[in-house]
């Protein structure tokens, strides 16, 4: 199973200005496994999880700190739900106060096939709300901070699920509402996650901001909670089931530092510049599905997710 591909890039000498990131879900998974990753590289002085559970959150951080005790790297907790359109700018406008530069933005954090129709407190589909249109309010307003940095990268956490949306973006059903289908939906939200990230470079590229890089990748089937709709509750597993889980656990899925490597690969070791527009899977590029490149549909969602959130990318219009 391949998780990482060679170094493409020099990494930052000890008198290069120290980077700042900021990992949606980091508490747990992937994210927190690619927060210990960039940490260890030494090249970041702050890394903030951005997460919805302060508890969990603190935990990470302390685990982290015992994982690299002599990092000089700060980590810090800033609470963020992405299921309400209110705390993405809350979270935006906090570290806009800081007035500092953002290096890093790793749109991480995610649901996956919830098995019944649920909605944010914004009352937008689930899925859609939290995978897409969260992390759409979430950019937008940290927009001014990436735009101070030298080498900012936009890194959309997606998937190859973005492939069950075979007829593209369902523009008249984006939530599902007609019929719901979990999968179906984690898919357009995923597919969301890549139009966006297609989009977002062009248009910083049309506004003279090529310092900043817009990516998606595929992180592989990753052993992590992100699965957890997908299995019963506690009180009805079955040992054979028990049994088939640890077989495939142990056989066909990523652990979550593999499962992380393509978000660090993009986040540290890849040129500047050089993973603009594109799509990523095991550290290295992959043509997406054809639906990706349709520029009406990722048109129409930066407008759209624009008027539902009612946050915008003012400088990219």
């Amino acid at each position: 199973m391949t998780t990482r591909a060679p170094t493409r890039s020099v990494v930052a000498s000890s008198d290069a200005p120290r980077k700042t990131c900021v990992i949606t879900g980091a508490n747990t998974g992937i994210g927190l496994a690619t927060a210990r990753a960039l940490r260890a590289t030494r090249e970041y002085s702050k890394i903030t999880l951005a997460c919805r559970d302060a508890t969990k959150a603190r935990r990470a951080i302390d685990a982290l700190e015992r994982d690299g005790a002599r990092s000089s790297c700060a980590l810090a907790f800033r609470e963020l739900d992405l299921a309400s359109v209110a705390s993405a700018r809350d979270f935006a406008a906090a570290h806009l106060d800081e007035d500092e530069a953002l290096d890093c933005l790793i749109l991480n954090a995610g649901v996956m096939a919830v098995p019944t129709l649920e909605r944010t407190r914004d009352g937008f589909e689930l899925q859609m709300g939290v995978n897409h249109l969260g992390h759409h309010a979430l950019a937008a307003g940290l927009m001014p901070a990436l735009a101070k940095s030298e080498d900012a990268r936009v890194i959309s956490v997606s998937s190859e699920a973005h492939r069950i949306a075979g007829r593209g973006l369902a523009r008249d059903d984006l939530f599902g509402e007609e019929k719901y289908s979990a999968w179906g939906q984690y898919g357009q939200s995923k597919l969301a996650n890549v139009l966006f990230a297609f989009e977002l470079a062009r248009r910083c590229e049309r506004a003279g901001l090529g310092n900043v890089t817009a990516s998606a990748l595929h992180p592989g089937a990753v052993d992590s909670e992100l699965g957890r709709y997908l299995q019963p509750p506690d009180e009805e597993v079955k040992w054979w089931q028990t049994k088939l889980y640890d077989f495939i656990r142990l056989n066909f899925l990523k652990t979550t530092e593999q499962g992380a490597a393509t978000s660090v690969f993009l986040a540290h070791e890849i040129a500047a510049g050089e993973a603009r527009g594109k799509y990523y899977s095991d550290c290295a590029e992959k043509t997406p599905a054809k639906n990706c490149l349709d520029l009406d549909d990722a048109r129409w969602l930066w407008d759209r997710s624009a008027e539902l959130t009612g946050v915008g990318f003012d400088s990219l219009l």
